[in-house]
């Protein structure tokens, strides 16, 4: 059954072609991931192209490799996400102790801090892209797939 996104069309075949990137424990969850995928991929091409970021191209001119940078582009521009403080590092540190210990000796947080700012930021930002997947999903029209959670397998 294809899917509807806006009434633009995922076709089974396209869906079958991405099992392949989701491996799963039976073919029902792959086709169900890959369809997901698929789904979340038209949701964010659909609004580079509204917000005038990207043209759409048709599909049989469409390269996976060309909608991955229209859609880094879009979420580059939509989502902003502030570096992580001296503090909320220090907080994470304190918090995470265990992680940093090796041989029993725990790290120096100045030695860290660079590693957990980075985390920090990736995880924000992780949040704030499922976030607004969650609010594309929400004004779209979609038929023929239900979108469990919304975890987005672009962000992973």
């Amino acid at each position: 059954m294809p899917v509807i996104v806006n009434d633009v069309e995922i076709t089974d075949e396209q869906v079958f072609r991405e099992m392949q990137h989701h491996p799963a424990k039976n073919q029902e969850v792959a086709i169900q991931l890959a369809a997901e995928a698929l789904t979340i991929r038209e949701l964010l091409l659909q609004e580079a192209v509204a917000m005038e970021i990207a043209e759409r191209k048709e599909s049989a001119e469409a390269e996976p490799e060309a909608d991955d940078a229209r859609i880094q582009v879009l979420l580059s521009e939509i989502i902003k996400v502030p570096a992580a403080d001296e503090a909320s590092c220090r907080k994470f540190y304190e918090n995470n102790r265990a992680k940093f210990a090796k041989s029993g000796k725990v790290a120096a947080f100045e030695d860290v801090a660079p590693v957990i700012a980075e985390y920090l930021q990736g995880t924000s930002w992780q949040t704030a892209v499922q976030q607004y997947i969650k609010i594309l999903v929400g004004r779209a029209k979609i038929a023929g797939i239900t979108l469990e959670g919304v975890d987005s397998p672009l962000v992973q």
